[in-house]
């Protein structure tokens, strides 16, 4: 049985359009046909959007290796980052963290509101 981690499709999003290290890296050696049917295209500096929010996935069956592709030596001598431990490390170090949850539908409205007011950003609605 391989390894899990299960995370929402917005968070892997996320940490894509600000977590990646820089336009000098590309992802590689990755399951291509997944990432097509879970993202498409965002709009302005959101380069990836999930198709459906609320998803869970398993960050391992999406993960690849990013390889260096800008001017000068790599800076990982030819190893490139594991993506599922660049996200981690992201994840861990980030302020914010993406909640996904079924909410009785009486009290959807309520929530909402109680968490737009807390500063909340709600990525589906």
């Amino acid at each position: 049985m391989g390894k899990t981690c299960n995370v929402s499709v917005e968070e892997l999003a996320a940490f894509m359009n600000v977590g990646w290290p820089g336009e000098d890296w590309y992802l590689a050696d990755h399951a291509e046909y997944l990432w097509e049917t879970t993202f498409t295209t965002g709009e302005g500096r959101e380069l990836y959007r999930a198709r459906q929010p609320g998803q869970v996935i398993n960050l391992y069956e999406y993960d690849g290796w990013l390889r260096w592709q800008g001017y000068g030596p790599d800076p990982t001598g030819g190893g490139g980052h594991q993506l599922s431990e660049l996200f981690l490390k992201w994840r861990r170090q980030s302020h914010t963290r993406v909640v996904v949850a079924c909410v009785p539908r009486e009290k959807y409205e309520e929530l909402t509101t109680l968490l737009e007011d807390a500063g909340c950003e709600l990525m589906a609605k």
